[in-house]
């Protein structure tokens, strides 16, 4: 299967807040204002503002730290789900620091619930009802799972969904660039202290400057890297929901499978992230197909088999290592040595 993924999660008893990483990094910053009060102490003011660059940048790396390997909270691997596309939010159009988070995100209604349907009651409906409901894990660490909803466009409808995410690499790079610019930063600041003047200073300047240029181009480019279906599966194309601005198709009917995890960052809620295999298996019409279980099944046991190390060691096989024809280029099993000359 092809995804991409720069999220780790963390099993429930190794989760932290972000209160501990801005905790450390206050802890980490002390060295710098040591040395940016002896550059006082020493006549050299100037060299005291690097240490604010270095804070702006430890932050910087300390939160998207904890957003891509802290973040998300085990709840039990990967697991799969269908539903009608309610609402989607696109990796681009976001404000504010949210436009880092250039993760695709689609909003299902789960089978076979109907539109309108609560958190309570969809929790507890299966076949899926689990996959949004409070687990222990969560709860035992004092954090609420109200669960998500969207409202579909056609009907004005509000309904308890599943959440599940396309990755991108928006706070990945960012925290690329953060790096660069927390090691130049530093940098400036040494060479600020312990370089005479003037040529201490000039350095600083220098090195200052390439810091601000790192965490400009790691944000820039964490802007552009966005996440989208394709990532998954070029084949899909564009996603449809119940919006009669999508010429009235109705909304797609789609099998996902992703990690599940518990998303803190939010108000509290479940969801697939990453995403790491979707397929439209139909279009909304009103009600769910008739037969529709069976349809499941069968793509249930299509990821199953695709996902078995026997058939993953099968398609490693060198006799599957061809490109125009097996009789062209492909590569045969080792045949059996030739007996003996007598």
């Amino acid at each position: 299967m092809s995804f991409n993924q720069y999220t780790q999660c963390v099993q429930p008893a190794d989760h932290s807040s972000i209160n501990e990483y801005v905790s450390a990094v206050i802890q980490g910053l002390i060295p710098a204002s040591v040395l940016a009060a002896i550059a006082i102490a020493a006549g050299e003011p100037w060299c005291a503002l690097f240490s604010l660059e270095i804070f702006a940048a430890a932050g910087a790396v300390a939160f998207c730290e904890w957003w891509l390997n802290d973040r998300l909270i085990c709840l039990g691997g990967d697991r799969s789900a269908v539903g009608m596309l309610v609402t989607i939010e696109p990796a681009t159009g976001k404000s504010g620091f949210n436009a880092f988070d250039t993760d695709y995100s689609i909003n299902l209604l789960l089978y076979d619930n109907l539109p309108g349907v609560t958190q309570a009651v969809a929790e507890v409906h299966p076949p899926y009802g689990e996959l949004i409901k409070a687990q222990p894990g969560v709860t035992g660490l004092g954090l609420a799972t109200p669960g998500e909803t969207a409202t579909d466009v056609a009907t004005q409808i509000k309904s308890a969904v599943l959440h599940a995410e396309f990755e991108g690499a928006g706070i990945r790079d960012l925290k690329i660039g953060a790096q660069v610019a927390l090691g130049l930063s530093i940098a400036a600041l040494l060479a600020c202290v312990f370089i005479p003047p003037p040529w201490g200073v000039i350095i600083a300047a220098i090195l200052a400057l390439l810091a601000l240029l790192a965490a400009l181009i790691g944000a820039l480019v964490g802007l552009g890297d966005t996440g989208s279906p394709a990532d998954v599966d070029p084949s899909l194309g564009n996603l449809h929901t119940n919006d009669p601005a999508q010429n009235n198709l109705g909304a797609d009917l789609l099998y996902v499978m992703g990690s599940w995890v518990y998303d803190s960052f939010h108000d509290g809620w479940n969801e697939l992230h990453p995403i790491k295999a979707c397929s439209r298996i139909g279009r909304w019409d009103g009600d769910w197909p008739a037969g529709f279980e069976d349809t499941i099944k069968r793509f249930d046991q299509a990821f199953e088999d695709a996902n078995n190390p026997d058939t993953r060691d099968e398609q490693d096989h060198p006799r599957h290592e061809w490109t125009e024809h097996p009789d062209v280029d492909g590569c045969d099993d080792e045949a059996d040595p030739p007996p003996p000359i007598r």
